[in-house]
């Protein structure tokens, strides 16, 4: 996405003495979409980052013990 292409798509809010307030987000347009998306999976990460984590293969067992407990 071109910097034209993103000024293209966002609309500042701003209140009577002319201090932005909000921002608004054109989605019917795709790339706009996708950057979005990209931004909230980002913000995701972040708040996930000290979450505890697994080694994939002991996941992999759990699922697949749960599957034929079932």
């Amino acid at each position: 996405m071109t910097v034209a292409t993103l000024k293209k798509n966002i609309s500042f809010l701003t209140d009577s003495k002319g201090k932005k307030v909000a921002v608004q987000f054109d989605l019917r347009n795709q790339q706009m979409q996708d950057l979005f998306e990209d931004l909230i999976d980002t913000v995701t990460v972040l708040e996930r980052q000290d979450e505890p984590t697994k080694p994939f293969e002991e996941l992999k067992n759990e699922i697949l013990a749960q599957r034929v407990s079932r």
